[in-house]
């Protein structure tokens, strides 16, 4: 009898304990809808998906083209300045798709279909990069990543400024930048952008949580312009702008490189620019008015990488991780705009001694470059400019 009394206990405080982890699961479940996220985020591993074809890493003369399968299949690009095609490239049988087109000309619309083991996709289009006499329209955005209404709302303004690029600033892809959250968070919202605007992004604190970002970098093909030939930091040229992205998860997370390695190259390559204008971007701000959980800029990016950005006379420093806008006072001659509102949910802000404006909304900003000329446009949820810029050599 006490046996069985002793059994009887054991089962009913068994059953309690799953009971209590259903619940809690449950409960769990409720909160990550809430805010736009589901327990798959959190689960390890990834799973194949189909990924229609997307265009990376357009210069004047060449261009990638990425796309994933289910599973591995044949890899073939045929693509021609006419939509009848007319030239091939192709690459090894492979899951994860990547071509690169070579020997094409500036500033020259091209056209591209890819081919697989399953049926012809549809014929997409991209532009080469132009020369540094070109003017050029490019959008920037941050913190976007989460699948939410505002981040496919945000797209949809960048994709009625028709940029011939578009910058992201950092958190790509919410909650921890797993390969199985890319779908949902990156290419579904911004699918009727991909197969035609190259995205230029640079690594955030979210992007970096799964493998030290390692999904980040499959995802992309970017320059590798740097000794140790990683895509966590790189530039590029694209008409009058030189183009410069950082790591600043090397100050906070990401352990894959050194910070002295970045600013040793990152001297080097500012020195050796050769285009009018000078634009960094990387996620984390060095100065901030922010109140919510990232309050104030970051002090080691401030006392390590803002010396180099003066020393260079840098034009412009783009930078997220705040989930407001703020553009600040000219700083030693260096402009500074946080532009964290690509759909995430927003932080507080208060303006502050630096602040020439500052205010908690969505935004993404839209850029216009000629050789003389550099004009930025900060546009709402509505479609508005609600704060603009205008920089003149």
């Amino acid at each position: 009898m006490t046996l069985y009394r002793t059994s009887r206990g054991l089962t009913y405080a068994l059953v309690g304990v799953v009971v209590l982890l259903l619940a809690s699961v449950a409960i769990g479940a409720v909160i990550l809808k809430r805010h736009g996220y589901s327990l798959a985020d959190y689960l390890p591993g990834t799973v194949p998906l189909q990924v229609s074809p997307y265009v990376q890493n357009v210069t004047r003369n060449s261009a990638s083209i990425l796309w994933d399968t289910t599973s591995q299949s044949d890899t073939r690009v045929n693509y021609g300045t006419t939509s009848h095609l007319g030239n091939t490239a192709s690459g090894e049988p492979k899951r994860r798709h990547e071509v690169k087109l070579f020997g094409l000309k500036e500033d020259t619309l091209y056209y591209y279909r890819v081919e697989d083991d399953g049926p012809l996709d549809d014929i997409h289009s991209f532009r080469t990069a132009p020369g540094a006499e070109a003017t050029v329209t490019f959008a920037a955005l941050g913190d976007s990543g989460n699948a939410s209404k505002a981040q496919y709302q945000m797209a949809a303004i960048v994709a009625k400024s028709h940029p011939q690029l578009v910058l992201h600033l950092g958190d790509v892809v919410y909650e921890t930048g797993a390969e199985r959250q890319y779908d949902s968070r990156f290419y579904l919202p911004y699918k009727g952008l991909l197969s035609s605007i190259p995205f230029y992004p640079s690594l955030g604190n979210h992007d970096v949580r799964t493998n030290d970002g390692q999904p980040y970098l499959n995802a992309f093909d970017l320059p590798t312009n740097n000794p140790h030939q990683t895509e966590r930091y790189y530039s590029f040229d694209y008409g009058p702008v030189h183009f410069v992205a950082l790591d600043s998860e090397l100050y906070a997370g990401d352990h894959s490189l050194s910070t002295q390695a970045q600013k040793t190259w990152l001297k080097k390559d500012l020195d050796q620019r050769q285009r009018p204008w000078t634009i960094v971007f990387l996620h984390r701000p060095p100065f901030s008015s922010s109140l919510g959980p990232h309050p104030g800029g970051d002090t080691r990016i401030r006392q390590d990488l803002v010396p180099i950005f003066e020393r260079a006379n840098v034009d412009l420093v783009l930078t997220g991780h705040q989930h407001n806008y703020e553009r600040l006072e000219p700083i030693n001659g260096v402009n500074y705009i946080v532009s964290g509102g690509g759909g995430a949910d927003l932080y507080p802000i208060e303006p502050g001694e630096r602040s020439a404006y500052a205010v908690s909304r969505l935004n993404v900003l839209e850029l216009k470059a000629s050789p003389h000329e550099l004009k930025v446009d900060a546009v709402g949820e509505d479609g508005a400019v609600f704060d603009s810029v205008r920089l003149t050599q």
